[in-house]
């Protein structure tokens, strides 16, 4: 269920990358590319909270049909949008997928506790979201591969639109497959939720739960550090792709904004590349991490991944260019994942069912609050062409200070 719905989501940003960031006529800027992460993500961050209750007080099956269901509704909207609405339009209907997306997401979390044991969570968390999180690279990937194939000149809009479908269709099969699963196998049941006191249901008792668990609480915090860097270097890599693949100067016009087919169909390629990479560190990361987590444990592990990451900008910042690009993204894309697994068993084991529901909607807001921030950063400091290495190195140093900094709060906290 999980790798049909993740396919959808790889097609549909795969869409969006080429209706907002690939196409000549929207040529986008650092600021562009901010405003766009900022529509999409900012109104899950605010209205999440609010809405995580709903996977501890209705099953998580349920959950997992209906928001199938509405996705694949949505993704037919969204088709329908980009060839007859404006720009805006389609960025509010997306920001409606994605906010029902990660509500999905975080029920598939918080439901993998009720299926299997704890001590085969570090691995499961390794396999499940990973391979997830790998095939919608993998398919938004291909998406891009074949969408300069798929409608070309005006028409381009109609091959977003193709892409859109996929998604719907692909959405719909999950939610099928969701079906199959038993009402109660995911929790929380009936008997639970009718035992549960009004104050275990709001907010404030699973912020106070996560204060009382200080090693999934500090799980959080170093994952929210992390994406922020890591937000930072997704719009640098996404602008950079558009002007690697010619040579262009620092603040150059993005490859294909004049015009130049060969030069949109390169870019495009490069960005399909450097998605492809991401998803094969992804994959590396659930080899790697099993073994990693049980030989330092899941804390030092993600650690050792945070501060890791600073080998990916350093790279590209001593070597620029294609290659170094993409293994850079790679590189981060496994050291990133590492990090996410680790997390994820972290607060899995962490925090009790009946707040788990809850935190993992707050482990999203985070990471979406991040996220928009490293947007916003970006869009200051980056030129039009996303290289700079200062930037680079102001990663390099943030990562390493911030498995420093974790390591030695985890150390206070012990003692």
């Amino acid at each position: 269920m999980r790798l049909l719905g993740q396919a959808g989501d790889g097609v549909l940003q795969a869409a969006l990358a080429s209706f907002v960031l690939l196409s000549p006529e929207r040529a986008a800027s650092p600021a562009a590319i901010a405003g766009a992460m900022a529509v999409l993500l900012l109104p899950f961050t605010l209205v999440g909270p609010w809405a995580a209750t709903v996977l501890d007080r209705f099953r998580r099956r349920q959950v997992l049909v209906v928001a199938s269901a509405v996705r694949a509704v949505i993704a037919l909207v969204a088709a329908v949008a980009v060839v007859t609405a404006p720009p805006l339009v389609v960025l509010v209907v997306a920001l409606a997928y994605l906010s029902v997306n990660r509500l999905l997401l975080a029920a598939l979390s918080a439901s993998l506790p009720r299926v299997l044991p704890a001590r085969d969570l570090v691995a499961a968390n390794a396999v499940v979201p990973t391979a997830g999180s790998a095939v919608a690279l993998g398919a938004g990937a291909l998406a891009l591969g074949v969408r300069p194939w798929v409608g070309a000149g005006d028409a381009g809009d109609a091959g977003d639109a193709q892409l859109l479908v996929v998604t719907a269709v692909l959405c719909a099969a999950a939610g099928a497959v969701a079906l199959r699963i038993g009402r109660d196998a995911l929790g929380p049941s009936a008997q639970e939720v009718a035992e549960r006191t009004r104050p275990e249901r709001d907010l404030v008792g699973a912020l106070r739960h996560l204060w009382e668990r200080r090693s999934a609480g500090g799980a959080l915090l170093l994952i929210g550090a992390h994406r922020l860097g890591y937000g930072i270097a997704l719009v640098m890599s996404l602008l950079y792709a558009r002007t690697a693949v010619d040579g262009s100067a620092a603040g150059a016009a993005p490859a294909g904004a004049t015009g130049n087919s060969s030069g949109l169909l390169a870019a495009t390629a490069l960005v399909g590349a450097v998605t492809l990479a991401s998803g094969l560190g992804f994959a590396l990361a659930a080899a790697l991490t099993p073994v990693g987590a049980r030989w330092l444990g899941p804390a030092r592990w993600g650690r050792l991944a945070a501060g890791c990451s600073a080998l990916a900008p350093l790279a590209l910042a001593v070597a620029p260019g294609p290659v170094t690009l993409v293994v850079a993204a790679g590189a981060l894309g496994l050291t990133a994942q590492c990090v996410k697994i680790s997390v994820d068993t972290l607060v899995q084991t962490g925090v009790d069912d009946a707040f788990r529901g809850r935190v993992f909607v707050l482990y999203d807001v985070l990471t979406n609050a991040a996220t928009i921030a490293a947007a916003g950063l970006a869009a200051l400091v980056l030129p039009l062409d996303g290289y700079s290495v200062p930037v680079l190195l102001a990663l390099a140093v943030w990562w390493v200070a911030l498995a420093a900094a974790s390591g030695l709060r985890r150390s206070a906290t012990r003692t």
